[in-house]
């Protein structure tokens, strides 16, 4: 499927360019709307009327003949709305007719087109990517977007859109220079500037015969302040997303999977693989400070940036609020608030995140149908219906001492906790520019070492669970097969064991945890960092050393 065509009626938009003076700097402008458009509780920029005073109207087919002709998009009536102060449009459609798609949008409103400012573009002498700006719009407004023809094979995609409002474009002169210099991508975000591009009641749904029905739906979604590789805040409320299988889509799945994989479709733990319908819901979503301009630069010249640049890429904040999950009409899960820290780059590597997922509450029962009571029973035993829990993730590098450490945190009380984390050493900067014009493939490999490891694993009630579950699927009683497990470990270990003395430790140690529960705890803590190179190396000639070149311990602690 081309989603691509989708985006048409916005894109000609986008080429319908806007009036006012020249500005070389390459922000993002600023207008009444898109300041409050940033306001996460502002309600949404398309459910208050907008009016521009003074206005004149414009020749509608003037403005559609600056288009390409194979891109020009018909209309059933234009006429000037003295009360708004806009050109407003009836049936507008744009098609594509050598597949019969098109997007049909129902009403259209300009506001403050500029048909000199569009020309001043097309003509201008200078068309470099530091070309002064031009102001082709106020404010352009689509209601009632629908697709239509939008199919390919057995899938078929319907797009409706309540409102798309695009407020107070600005153009280059030279426009996008498409056979111009540099990277063309990085030469059509340099030649716009957007203050805000605004969605109201936003809406696709695919269907097909071997896929589940999907549903994504969006009441208000906002990109506010798009300029100079620069984009200020994404903003949505009350997103949604939905899935429903059909009996196609299982049988698909099941061919898929094989014989083994689909007995799974047909036991207790269907649900977990394929429930019949699943909805998730998020209260709200804010992104903000998003930052290509470094990498922005790069691109107008053509070319990659050295390991050496910095200040690329700044990821920003983000923040998600209440996110509910529904499992065939059950709720199975909210985590309350998810959020990223400042995400920091040096060159493209990221150095610097944190994501948190704090007050998350999940009931597993959800996924298991009423007619399974055995499960049913089972899992509320181990406490799988209400099961709370938070966590993080996060990554620090010290771009001086070329240190990293990634650490991951599941806590679940009551059920498991669990730790981990990953230390490396040797990620200079500059070592690893230097490795990168040697045409290393793979320079952080190249110069990194392998510092440490830790994993860590607190069964409380999961063991157990897990053994009981296992059971209802393959039969027998959960503490039978966990009786029998320690026995099959080790006697699965054995032959490792032959090659390294040292791995007879770990059998046991990890037989004894599913035995009697307790913690689980992987260390690896050679006494000085051992080289990726090194360790590829041994891994390919004598992968039996290498718990001792890592200096690999695995404890079992009651």
């Amino acid at each position: 499927m081309r989603f691509s065509k989708l985006l048409l009626a916005g894109a000609a938009a986008l080429t319908l360019l806007s009036c006012g003076k020249k500005d070389e700097r390459a922000n993002a402008p600023s207008s009444e709307t898109s300041q409050q458009a940033t306001k996460l509780n502002a309600a949404s920029p398309l459910e208050k009327s907008f009016r521009l005073s003074d206005a004149a109207p414009i020749d509608i087919d003037a403005l559609f003949a600056l288009m390409p002709e194979e891109s020009q998009p018909t209309y059933e009536s234009a006429s000037f709305d003295d009360s708004l102060g806009a050109t407003v449009v009836s049936n507008l459609r744009f098609a594509d007719n050598d597949d019969g798609e098109a997007v049909i949008v129902e009403r259209a409103e300009f506001f403050g087109v500029d048909l000199n400012a569009i020309d001043r573009v097309r003509d201008a002498a200078d068309a470099s990517a530091s070309a002064p700006f031009e102001r082709i719009f106020d404010k352009v407004r689509f209601f009632n977007v629908t697709t239509e023809g939008f199919e390919d094979d057995d899938e078929a995609v319907d797009l409706t859109i309540g409102g798309v409002e695009l407020d107070q474009l600005q153009l280059r002169q030279g426009g996008f220079q498409s056979d111009g210099d540099g990277d063309e991508g990085a030469r059509f975000f340099n030649a716009i500037n957007l203050a805000g591009l605004y969605f109201k009641d936003f809406q696709v749904e695919t269907k097909s015969e071997e896929s589940p029905q999907i549903v994504m739906t969006a009441p208000d979604v906002r990109f506010v302040g798009i300029g100079g590789g620069r984009l200020s805040a994404i903003l949505a409320n009350d997103l949604g997303y939905s899935l429903a299988q059909t009996d196609a889509s299982r049988a698909a799945m099941r061919e898929v999977m094989g014989a083994q994989g689909a007995v799974f479709l047909n036991g207790p733990l269907a649900g977990f693989v394929a429930p019949d319908s699943q909805r998730v819901s998020m209260k709200s979503f804010e992104w903000r400070n998003i930052d290509f301009s470094g990498l922005l630069e790069w691109g107008l010249k053509g070319e990659k940036p050295p390991m050496t640049a910095e200040n690329l890429i700044d990821l920003g904040t983000m923040k998600a609020l209440e996110t509910e999950t529904y499992v065939s009409g059950k709720l199975a899960g909210t985590v309350k608030e998810v959020t990223m820290s400042d995400a920091e780059f040096i060159w493209m590597i990221p150095s610097n995140f944190r994501i948190d997922a704090k007050d998350a509450n999940y009931d597993y029962t959800a996924y298991v149908p009423e007619t399974e009571e055995d499960l049913l029973n089972v899992m509320k035993e181990y406490g799988l219906d209400k099961l709370e829990g938070d966590g993080y993730a996060q990554w620090v590098w010290n771009e001086d001492t070329g240190v990293a450490d990634f650490d991951y945190v599941a806590n679940a009380p009551g059920f498991m906790d669990f730790a981990m984390d990953f230390g490396v050493s040797g990620l200079d900067i500059d070592e690893m520019a230097a490795a990168q014009e040697t045409s290393a493939q793979n320079p952080f490999a190249a110069t990194g070492a392998f510092r440490n490891f830790s994993f860590r694993l607190q069964d409380e009630k999961a063991l157990d669970a897990i053994f009981a579950i296992a059971a209802l699927q393959m039969g027998g009683a959960g503490e039978d097969l966990r009786q029998s497990a320690p026995a099959m470990i080790r006697l699965t270990g054995a032959q490792a064991a032959q090659m390294n003395p040292r791995i007879s430790g770990y059998v046991n140690a990890l037989a004894d945890f599913v035995a009697k529960g307790g913690a689980l705890e992987i260390t690896a803590e050679p006494a000085e960092p051992v080289d990726f190179s090194t360790l590829q190396a041994t891994s390919a000639s004598a992968p039996q050393t290498i718990p001792d070149v890592l200096n690999l311990q695995v404890t079992h602690t009651p």
